[in-house]
């Protein structure tokens, strides 16, 4: 029995291969979800504040503020795109072994 125990309180090991990569769905879903949660909480919020203050529009605003945060969080998480390394295309090599960068043939540049 004591074997089955561990001696120290070791942290559980994580596996070697990565995570699997999210489907489309996926991404699909927690988009939609993170611009409908935007809406209903802080809609919500204003509603609350209109129905406590005896307002009208403070409802639109928590709409629209709801709205425009979620369409941040949904830009700062899924649409970030990286940026290629050295902002141009890799130089190429001739058969003679000399590399070409962009912009410049094989008897010089252009």
């Amino acid at each position: 029995m004591a074997e089955d125990t561990p001696a120290r309180r070791d942290p559980r090991p994580r596996p070697d291969a990565p995570a699997r990569q999210p489907s489309g769905a996926d991404i699909g879903w927690g988009i939609t979800g993170t611009l409908l949660s935007g809406i209903v909480v802080w809609g919500g919020v204003g509603l609350a504040l209109d129905r406590w203050w005896g307002t009208r529009f403070v409802a639109l605003i928590g709409v629209i503020l709801g709205l425009t945060v979620a369409i941040y969080l949904v830009v700062v998480k899924y649409g970030a795109v990286d940026p290629p390394a050295a902002g141009r295309r890799p130089a190429r090599t001739t058969t003679n072994g000399r590399t070409t960068g962009p912009g410049q043939t094989q008897k010089g540049r252009r």
